[in-house]
């Protein structure tokens, strides 16, 4: 059957014809919409600000503007936001990453334009009372507590401070309780009027409006909005590799073992070629690691590979979650593994590089169904390489890939790692 397989992109079309337009306001406000028939509005806005925007003194600034913005406007207090956020009936989600803040709804084309409206109002108007902001430092505090508690996330804090001793608090989303509590409203109100403006700004919707009317719709709120954008990243930190390090942790009851590569160099077709083989290696029950690690020795349950492509963070990683008997072992095993693919005894070939390749198209034309995944993809193209079409550049980038550009990236990626280990405890 393996002289029969025919490859996926030769039946998907409709990933090259997606319908999308795109217009930018006079006040610099980039507008991308996708048409088609539903009764579902998505929309996505985003910000170009997070956490590598911020400087050490005032680390988790950027999250906490994104949870001022629901906490009252010049005509809306509390209360009111709440309410007429749950008035939409819909799903309504707002977070903060490394580099953008996201506020995302999902809801019925009815209540289209009152959404608009509100969002508009948390966007441009956020009052940020000096009691509120108080009251929200607090539950910031709770949460950088709950996350501690996570040792997944303290094992990538752990790696980020060794690699990048210099700017890992960039990282590091939420600031730490000390940062936070010594955030004053001054300020924050000072980097949300600097940072949330049209200039900085992208809105991505799909429905069954045409783009005319929802640029108009979006110019009747947005169309005052004034300020010029201000994506500036301080430069990328070259990290320190190449070693091992072991912290210990009350407490937890696995080990958890991370590994890092720097990806720093690579070119566009190369991190292509790293979203392929991240599906080899890692992504999925059928990867390498899940069926060496999980399934043939029973070392983890929790298993992966993954990796940061960003301006401010680019880094290949291994995660695995295991007991403390078997560090060593989970350690030599997955040295094994990298070993083979950077030194090619993997052998790809023709046939396993189209199915790597069909395996992503499938996982995306699968999302590319959901109105509200296309508006991700539409605006993580935009945002990161201002083309909302760059998730079509991905796959037709991908297309042209053969086994020696995977083999290649591998031997340049799989080297020289960072190896962080987070222990329960004594020596490894």
């Amino acid at each position: 059957t393996g002289l029969n397989y025919t490859s996926l992109f030769s039946e998907v079309n409709c990933m090259k014809e997606i319908d999308i337009d795109k217009t930018v306001l006079s006040n610099g406000l980039s507008i991308v919409t996708s048409t088609r028939e539903s009764d579902i509005f998505s929309i996505g806005v985003g910000i170009r600000v997070g956490s590598l925007y911020e400087d050490a003194r005032h680390n988790g600034v950027s999250h906490i503007v994104e949870h001022m913005l629901f906490k009252g406007t010049g005509s809306r207090d509390i209360d009111k936001i709440n309410d007429d956020i749950e008035s939409l009936a819909g799903d309504f989600d707002i977070y903060t990453t490394y580099n953008e803040t996201v506020l995302s709804a999902n809801i019925m084309k009815s209540r289209a334009e009152k959404c608009i409206e509100i969002i508009s109002d948390m966007l441009m108007n956020s009052s940020f009372l000096p009691k509120e902001f108080s009251m929200e430092k607090k539950v910031v505090v709770e949460e950088i507590k709950l996350e501690k508690d996570d040792p997944e996330d303290s094992a990538y804090i752990g790696l980020y401070k060794r690699v990048l001793p210099n700017s890992w608090r960039k990282l590091y989303i939420t600031g730490s309780i000390k940062s936070v509590k010594s955030l004053n409203v001054k300020y924050a109100k000072e980097y949300y009027d600097k940072f949330y403006v049209p200039g900085n700004t992208v809105i991505c919707i799909v429905s069954s409006y045409t783009h005319k009317e929802i640029v108009d719709m979006i110019t009747r709120y947005f169309g005052n909005w004034q300020g010029a954008g201000n994506q500036v990243l301080h430069e990328r930190e070259k990290g320190i590799f190449s070693q091992k390090y072991v912290s210990h942790k009350k407490g937890i009851g696995q080990a958890h073992i991370l590994y890092g590569f720097d990806i720093s160099g690579l070119s566009r077709k190369e991190e292509v070629a790293l979203l392929l083989l991240n599906k080899k290696i890692g992504s999925g029950s059928n990867s390498v690691l899940f069926r060496e690690l999980r399934d043939k020795k029973g070392y983890a349950y929790n298993v992966y590979s993954d990796m940061d492509i960003i301006k401010g963070i680019r880094m290949f990683y291994i995660y695995a979650a295991v007991s403390k008997e078997n560090i060593k072992n989970t350690l030599k095993a997955i040295d094994i593994v990298v070993d083979k693919f950077a030194s090619g005894e993997i052998d790809f070939k023709s046939r396993s590089v189209q199915l790597m390749k069909d395996v992503f198209l499938t996982d995306t034309s699968a999302s590319m169904e959901s109105s509200a995944h296309t508006v991700d993809y539409l605006l993580e193209g935009e945002l990161n390489y201002r083309n909302p079409s760059e998730y079509q550049k991905v796959l037709s980038i991908m297309e042209g890939i053969n086994e020696d550009d995977i083999k290649d990236t591998a031997h340049d990626v799989l080297k020289n790692p960072f190896v962080y280990i987070l222990s329960p405890g004594g020596s490894v």
